[in-house]
């Protein structure tokens, strides 16, 4: 009885695991919520961009300094950079269309993805208090 027992609490501990980690979701939720959000950080990061671009052309500021050793011009171009790396619509497309992902991979990606809106947010405030 006792065998039996243990058994069948593997087997539960197991089926928790799969479903859990690494079953394909069942239902598009997850990665509706992940998509949301990935373009609302896209269009958050060109507003970023956009920022920096005027202050950029309004304030002759290419040179001026954001951080000491970076210019804003050097930060836009890295700005743009990461978006197509990280942002760009082929991302977007790939995260959409690859059914392949496991609920652990979109919650790392949900992951990322808030990680990368939160200092976008931050920066942005910052941004436009310099404005001021």
């Amino acid at each position: 009885m006792e065998i039996l027992i243990g058994i069948a609490g593997l087997f539960i501990a197991w089926l928790t695991y799969h479903k859990t980690f690494n079953s394909t979701p069942n239902t598009t939720e997850e990665r509706n919520n992940l998509l949301a959000v990935f373009i609302t950080t896209q269009k958050l990061h060109l507003e970023v961009q956009s920022i920096i671009q005027k202050y950029i052309d309004d304030n002759n500021g290419a040179e001026h300094l954001l951080y000491p050793n970076i210019t804003f011009q050097q930060y836009l171009n890295v700005a743009k950079v990461e978006y197509e790396k990280g942002l760009s619509d082929k991302i977007y497309q790939d995260l959409k269309n690859n059914k392949e992902y496991t609920k652990s991979n979109i919650a790392t990606f949900q992951n990322m993805i808030d990680t990368q809106h939160n200092a976008l947010f931050q920066f942005k405030n910052q941004l436009l208090f310099l404005d001021k």
